[in-house]
């Protein structure tokens, strides 16, 4: 009979083992609940959580700080290492409290399989205590202890919606669980008992209390000392709110609406890890600033505003203020990606197409009172300062951001041109061609702030135009990359010498003090190049600018096309400009950029862009592409017989002249008869080279003719150009490989003729 018992217990003891080992038991894996999308800063910084599932980041040990791994199994299973599922000390001691606490004794495996497998299990608490064990011992069986602990930490409840010890150290304390420190490791370790009772924000005491507890149990266990236990205790911790407001709302669904375009089959899939290229420390800086800001233009109407910040290399989108205010709905609108009227923020694509024309940061441009033929009727611009300043270099016109020069040059080099360097610079919105007009240079068409703001990029670039973006991977909830940013190569928009000038010019603080004054707002500690633009009626204000390592782009305005109250670039969107940039700047050297090969500088007298003639007061500096450096001596300066100085400003621009207190050079001593016609551009024995990377280059032709001309003509290689009439005459020329002559000639009444002539050079690159 004894044996017979005996028999009949080995061999139940051994079905039991069998069926632990043996008997079906779901994945793991596939019982845990799928985690919600959750999308990332560049440091892994949560910006969004889909928290339908609650809050979910998976983690394997390896991402885990050992530390909180040690204060975990103090807190919840100081035996776990060395039981097999069932704790038998603790059970006996729970034997003694069962009626009031029947999971007290319950293991790290028991736990999980609990959160695993018997979900809302019913029945008494007995039967649901042995199906646990039972599962524990089954999972034991199947897994390492490492793996168990690996579930255990993801599936766990901290509280605030975190499952998981890596969502819990974000929530909690903003940090990954990788870099937890011992104080903050015992404040988790303690949560998963009674989440909601030991939260360190609704009751810090028993919160305290209970870290205490985990770091007593850690000291126990020989895991840390008493000293490192106390030090622990007693600092105080630096915890999130409970509540924290979006970061980057505006940018996260750029970021989704980017993932969705490049990977439809990943759009609305649960559970993704989406790493983006934003910083959100920058974002938080930017959004204070515009913030701050705003509050100082309350007073103006100026409501809102939008802020981009790239790195011009890469595209990379580093800061996205869609809005200052999410949660107003009227803010709810992205203005970094809405289109807007830029005001004079497109000048410098404007001069960075006529210089391809043959203009130089040198050329001469009149700023004096002028009217212009449009298909809609006469048009006559001003300037900010309701003021003209007579004869410019291209640099101050640029600069002081004049705008009679600015439509003068798109007159001169037409409308197409323009707008083929703004699409080439990916500013695809301007396309109505015939509605803007000359008021495009001014900012008659409408832009994005982030395609501004890249387009500025090129500037920064050497040319090579970047396309922003926002996700750099995407993985699921076990590590697998679902998706991965091919770095794509910059697109050359336009040369490196034209970029490299372009950007000397708007970095020319000397230059901006006519239309700005000294000691602007745009002038920083460090190199940096910047525009700004306001429009009619003050209903968007601009100011985007770069440093060779980052560029940003700022808009001002209302959201509901409301006006501002005399509110300009310089006044509402400089300001944050200036403190944006130099936030982003910090740490990226702030150096100058390098001039690259193809420029050359040359001293020239301003203003007439020529070489000085012994008589210019003002001999500067000035940076040429290579081969388009002056060959002709100016004679704009001279002086009367008793050595005072004279001007001989082109006639348009004589009336500001003498309301500008200058001494004319008379008639008799302006000009001899060799100088009746001249040849303004192309400068004599200029080269031009031929960028491969563009399809169609032109050269801008510039003579001028004696008022009393009956007829003028242009030729090239004694072909006759189409050109247009009058004293000041233009024609556009394609620029073809070779040696080429320019010749200009004047039909004088009584059959005589006037020329002149000059020769150039087109290479290929």
């Amino acid at each position: 009979m004894g044996e017979s018992l005996l028999a009949a217990s080995v061999l139940t003891l051994a079905a039991l083992a069998f069926y632990v080992r043996c008997a079906p038991i779901g994945d793991p894996g596939r019982q845990m609940a799928v985690p919600g999308t959750v999308v990332l800063d560049a440091h892994g910084t949560v910006l969004q959580r889909d928290t339908a599932e609650g809050i979910r980041i998976p983690a394997g040990l390896d991402a885990v700080a050992p530390i909180a791994i040690e204060a975990t199994i103090a807190a919840e299973d100081q035996r776990f290492r060395s039981h097999p599922g069932l704790d038998s000390l603790a059970v006996a001691r729970a034997v003694f409290s069962w009626r009031s606490n029947p999971s007290g004794a319950s293991t790290i495996s028991q736990q999980l399989a609990r959160r695993l497998y018997l979900r809302g299990a019913h029945g008494p608490a007995v039967i649901r205590k042995a199906r646990e064990a039972l599962l524990a011992f089954q999972l034991e069986a199947r897994y390492s202890k490492e793996e168990i602990l690996r579930l255990y930490l993801n599936e766990v409840y901290y509280g605030r919606g975190a499952y998981g010890i890596e969502a819990a150290a974000r929530v909690y304390f903003d940090t990954s669980a990788r870099d937890l420190d011992l104080a903050q490791a015992a404040m988790l370790a303690g949560l998963p008992q009674l989440p909601g009772a030991y939260d360190p924000t609704d009751d810090p005491a028993a919160a305290k209390a209970r870290q205490r507890y985990v770091l007593n149990r850690l000291v126990a266990s020989g895991r840390v000392t008493r000293e490192q236990a106390d030090e622990a205790a007693g600092r105080e911790l630096a915890l999130l709110p409970a509540l924290t407001p979006p970061i980057a709302p505006h940018f996260v669904a750029f970021a989704l609406d980017e993932l969705a375009r490049l990977r439809p089959d990943l759009a609305g899939r649960p559970g993704l890890v989406i790493e983006t290229t934003l910083d959100a420390g920058l974002q938080r800086e930017a959004e204070r600033v515009a913030r701050l800001r705003l509050e100082e233009l309350r007073d103006k109407n100026a409501g809102n505003a939008a802020v981009v910040a790239l790195d011009p290399s890469t595209g990379r989108i580093l800061v996205m203020v869609g809005s200052t205010g999410w949660r107003d709905e009227g803010r709810q609108i992205n203005m970094a990606t809405s289109p807007r009227q830029p005001g004079s923020a497109l000048k410098p694509f404007l001069y960075a197409a006529a210089m391809e024309r043959g203009y130089t940061a040198a050329t001469p441009l009149l700023d004096v009172p002028s009217t212009f033929e449009t298909p809609t009727g006469t048009y006559s611009p001003l300037n900010y300062d309701r003021r003209f300043h007579g004869v410019a270099p291209l640099r101050v016109a640029l600069a002081s951001s004049f705008n009679v020069p600015a439509v003068a040059t798109l007159d001169e080099i037409g409308i197409d041109a323009f707008l083929e360097m703004a699409h080439r610079a990916g500013l695809s919105t301007l396309t109505d061609s015939e509605r803007y007009g000359l008021a495009l240079t001014l900012g008659g068409g409408e832009v994005r702030l982030t395609d501004l703001t890249a387009a500025f990029g090129a500037f920064a670039n050497g040319g090579q135009l970047a396309q922003p973006f926002a996700v750099t991977r995407v993985r699921d909830t076990a590590g697998n990359v679902l998706y991965e940013r091919r770095q794509a190569s910059p697109r050359q928009v336009l040369t490196p010498e034209l970029a490299f000038i372009v950007g000397d010019m708007l970095a020319d603080a000397e230059a901006r003090i006519p239309g700005f004054g000294q000691g602007s707002v745009l002038d920083t500690p460090f190199w940096s190049a910047v525009k700004t633009g306001t429009t009619t009626g003050f209903r968007d204000n601009w100011a985007v600018g770069y440093t060779p390592a980052r560029v940003v782009g700022v808009w001002v305005g209302n959201s509901d096309n409301s006006p501002m109250k005399d509110v300009s670039g310089v006044d509402g969107a400089a300001p944050i400009w200036r403190n944006v940039i130099e936030a982003v700047s910090a740490g990226t050297g702030g150096m100058p950029p390098t001039a690259p090969r193809g420029v050359a500088r040359a001293i020239v007298c301003s203003p007439t862009g020529l070489l000085p003639g012994r008589d210019c007061p003002s001999p500067v500096r000035e940076w040429f592409v290579e081969g388009t450096q002056p060959r002709a001596t100016e004679r704009y300066y001279g002086r009367t017989e008793t050595g005072e100085l004279t001007v001989n400003p082109p006639p348009a621009a004589r009336p500001w002249a003498v309301e500008a207190g200058l001494l004319l050079a008379s008639p008799a001593t302006t000009v001899g008869e060799d100088d009746a016609v001249q040849i303004l551009s192309p400068a004599p024995g200029s080269v031009f080279f031929l960028a491969p990377e563009l399809e169609r280059q032109v050269l801008l032709l510039k003579a001028s003719f004696p008022p009393e001309a009956e007829a003028t003509e242009i030729r090239i290689n004694g072909d006759p150009v189409e050109a247009s009439p009058g004293a000041l005459a233009t024609a556009v020329w394609r620029l073809l490989p070779g040696h080429h002559r320019v010749e200009a000639v004047a039909y004088m009444p009584g059959g005589s003729r006037a020329t002149a002539h000059t020769t150039f050079e087109v290479r290929a690159r």
